[in-house]
Formats: C-alpha cells, structure tokens, sequence
C-alpha cells in the first residue's frame, strides 16, 4: 500500500465525514483520514491503485477543492 496525500478545502468535521463516507463508497477498499488540524486540510489515502481522478470527482461533485500534493 501507498499513501496519496491531498491539500483540500474542507473545514469541518461534518464535511470531512461526509466525504469519506462518499469516497468510501467507491473507494472501498482503502483507509482514508482527514488531517483539518493542518493549514492544508490534508486528506491521506492508503490505496493499492490510481485513485486519483475518483477522489477529484468527488471533491468536484460536492463544490470542494482538492489537488494532489
């Protein structure tokens, strides 16, 4: 497993639940957590795979930013 790391927008912890519940949904078989206690909001993905245009969709979808770091 590697971990993607992604700067994002998010700000609570309601949103923050809500997106994983969402990328969990089609992402299924990864560990995800939020990190808002950095400057960056940073959201770390375990994946085995290019999960990547997954997790901008998402984001897209729901009206947050995020960009891979």
């Amino acid at each position: 497993m590697r971990t993607e790391s992604y700067k994002t927008d998010v700000k609570t912890k309601e949103d923050a639940s809500f997106i994983v519940v969402l990328l969990q949904f089609i992402i299924s078989d990864c560990i995800m957590n939020f990190d808002l206690d950095n400057s960056d909001h940073i959201l770390k993905i375990e994946t085995n795979r290019d999960i990547k245009e997954m997790v901008y969709g998402v984001f897209n979808k729901q009206g947050f930013y995020c960009q891979k770091l």
